[in-house]
């Protein structure tokens, strides 16, 4: 009924498996936009739909709706269109019916069977393909799971000269590709999953014979991409330019022996990956600056020279590293990984210009050269992880700022309690993680220029502390302090932390930690504190939390927990956002007490009461800044307070409290009009299979 309806945007409605049939009385739509549904066809009178311009998606049904030859009549169609289920086009001449080589205006195709049906009819589809020939002003085409066994002999046709793009994606059946070099203006062209191409030369570059062609193939190509070609072994370029590529990517084609293109002076970035037969050189690359190598032991560098310019080189699954990489005078960032039989390093130092090291899956790798650091002064990030057998690190490398070790169970750290001779005193973030048994203590003086520390499951860790005798420590530029899963750590340096621009701790899943640094109150800089899952801890410090205090979060912290009413919160004047959880109390059936909030709170979450059952009026009332309110986990709830919640609220969400969920259901149960002044309730239940959340309201 809606007559002067011009717009109609159902894309991403998962549910939609159809359009009503009235559909063909929106005669002034101009936009319907119904991409990424679940459409099974379109309704029968979609063609009367004559002033329509965009359409994004055409769905062919299989035994009613709308055929595709209703596309006919709608001539102003522009933009991009997806036409799905080509395979229940039974009738060829339906395709060339919908007229689409005269709508100059669809410059952007997507032309899809489902892979899911194995259609008997190849020659029926490859009919149909030819007879779904575009206008020539088409820009881009996508072809994917198309049953034919052979391309029509538009696609490539020199007269499509405004194509730039175009995927051919898994075609099985088609035993070669078209002559795609001919499209002088395609700039990116993407080869996937071809199962049944063998081979690629002259035919695919629209010439028998390249080194005398008038016309230069791929002219302005700048990305070329082959992917899952699981039965291509050769790829015949000699004498192709490729002038204008940039990209080049050979990924998962596992019987390609040969060959690369020799000279590519435009490319800058290569990645070659999983193609385990190929044996050749890398090309002539001169302004190549990034290169990525997997599983392909055979690609040969032939010399430094040919990579004057590369700034990043990943190597995943190889047996050796480059022994030219000290030469690449132009790399910035390397990364190493999942090469399970590199055992070391060659003994070479690090390219001059390189600052980020990366290594990780490496479990044999036992040690790097002590010499690595020789010629480089500029390496700022060194990363290692999951480099189970390696022992320990290179020493004085005086430039790095970032330090990142995880899940290297026989490193020893060299973390010193002497400035003298301590080689990470540059460092500005450092992570640890995963530790040996040697990782007991951490010396925090010695990182003075620390602005972010994060250790997390060093089961062995003990203590942070500062040596007897320091007592002037200048730690002004910690930031962020993150402990997570150090379950023997028992004490911080006696007297605090002396981190007067701290602004973010995190203290989590620490088992017998028993107090937390003395003297917080004086961390003035400090925002955001989290404590979770540290069942020892029984009180805060003496003095109380820091004034500035905003972020707090308080979970599974059952002694913490039972001397709530201590924590003095109304006296933290800044404090907005608070999450509290895991309260066990038989006795705490009503949360939370009056005067434990402050009002200055917007957002409050109340998480994992098991026993509570109601929520207090008078410990609520009072939060008048208060616009969102999260309750989650507490199976007992059954009511909120009777004279309803903060008038200031935006939003409730409720979460696995089935008896609460049950009693604020809309107009249904007597709870809602204490709530229905909210504007956005959410309530997620835990009953349906799937995550279900109803925006109420």
């Amino acid at each position: 009924m809606l007559c002067n309806l011009q717009s109609l945007m159902l894309s991403d409605c998962h549910g939609i498996t159809e359009l009503p049939p009235e559909i063909e009385n929106l005669i002034h739509l101009h936009h319907l936009h119904i991409s990424v549904t679940r459409l099974e066809g379109m309704p029968t009178g979609i063609n009367k739909l004559k002033d329509l311009r965009r359409l994004t998606a055409f769905v062919v049904g299989k035994h009613s709706g709308a055929r595709i030859t209703e596309l006919q009549d709608l001539s102003h169609l522009r933009g991009a269109l997806s036409i799905f289920n080509l395979q229940n086009v039974v009738n060829a001449t339906d395709a060339l019916k919908a007229n689409l080589k005269k709508k100059e205006d669809l410059d952007d195709l997507v032309f899809a069977w489902n892979p899911c049906v194995i259609d008997s009819d190849s020659e029926n589809q490859t009919r149909v393909l030819e007879n779904l020939q575009p206008h020539t002003k088409v820009k881009r085409l996508n072809i994917h799971h198309y049953y034919g066994t052979k391309f029509p002999k538009w696609l490539g046709d020199p007269s499509f000269m405004n194509l730039v793009f175009l995927q051919l994606g898994d075609c099985k059946n088609c035993l070669s590709l078209p002559p795609l070099g001919q499209l002088q203006s395609l700039k990116d062209l993407q080869i996937v999953n071809m199962g049944g191409v063998q081979n690629i030369g002259a035919d695919f570059y629209g010439n028998n014979d390249c080194d005398s062609s008038s016309m230069k193939p791929f002219g302005s190509l700048e990305i070329l991409r082959f992917e899952m070609m699981l039965e291509w072994e050769e790829w015949v370029c000699r004498g192709v330019e490729f002038s204008c590529l940039k990209e080049l990517y050979i990924k998962k084609c596992p019987k390609l022996k040969k060959d690369l293109p020799k000279h590519l002076p435009q490319l800058t970035k290569l990645e070659i990956s999983e193609c385990g037969q190929l044996v050749c050189c890398l090309p002539m690359a001169p302004s190549i600056r990034e290169l990525k190598l997997k599983e392909c032991d055979d690609v040969v560098v032939r010399s430094a020279s040919s990579l004057t310019s590369l700034a990043s080189l990943d190597i995943r699954k190889v047996c050796k590293i480059p022994p030219i990489l000290h030469s690449l005078t132009s790399l910035k960032n390397l990364n190493i990984e999942n090469c399970e039989s590199l055992a070391s390093f060659p003994e070479m130092a690090l390219p001059p210009m390189l600052e980020r090291l990366e290594i990780g899956d490496c479990p044999t790798l036992e040690s790097l050269p002590e010499g690595m650091m020789q010629n480089n002064t500029t390496l700022q990030r060194l990363a290692i992880r999951f480099c189970v057998s390696l022992r320990s690190l290179p020493r004085d490398i005086d430039s790095l700022k970032t330090l990142v070790i995880g899940d290297c169970m026989k490193l020893e750290l060299a973390l010193q309690e002497d400035m003298t001779h301590n080689h990470y005193a540059s460092l500005t973030n450092l992570t640890i993680s995963d530790t040996g048994d040697s990782f007991t203590s951490f010396p925090l003086a010695s990182f003075t220029k620390l602005e972010d520390l994060t250790i997390t499951n060093c089961g062995n860790l003990e203590s942070l502390y500062i040596p007897d005798g320091l007592h002037h420590v200048d730690l002004t530029s910690l930031q962020s302090l993150f402990i997570f899963g150090c379950s023997n750590l028992v004490s911080f340096p006696q007297g605090g932390l002396p981190t007067p621009n701290l602004t973010s701790l995190w203290i989590t899943s620490c088992k017998k930690l028993k107090s937390l640094p003395q003297g917080m109150h004086s961390l003035t800089s400090l925002e955001s504190l989290t404590i979770e899952d540290c069942p020892e801890i029984d009180s805060f410090p003496i003095g109380g939390l820091p004034t500035n205090l905003s972020d707090l979060e308080i979970r599974n912290c059952n002694k913490l927990m039972a001397c709530r009413m201590e924590w003095r919160l109304q006296t933290l004047p800044f404090l907005s956002w608070l999450e509290i959880g895991g309260l066990e109390e038989e006795r705490s059936k009503s949360f939370p007490e009056e005067r434990f909030l402050p009002s200055t709170l917007t957002y409050l979450s109340i998480k994992n009461f098991p026993n509570l059952k109601s929520l207090d009026k008078k410990g609520l009332e009072h939060l008048t800044s208060l616009e969102i309110l999260s309750i989650n986990e507490c199976e007992k709830l059954e009511s909120l307070p009777k004279q309803g919640l903060p008038s200031s609220l935006s939003r409730l969400y409720i979460g696995k409290c089935p008896l609460l969920e049950k009693r604020c259901q809309r107009d249904k149960r007597k709870k809602w009009p204490n709530i229905s002044h909210i504007p956005c309730i959410v309530i997620t239940g835990e009953m349906d299979f799937l995550y279900k959340e109803v925006i109420l309201s």
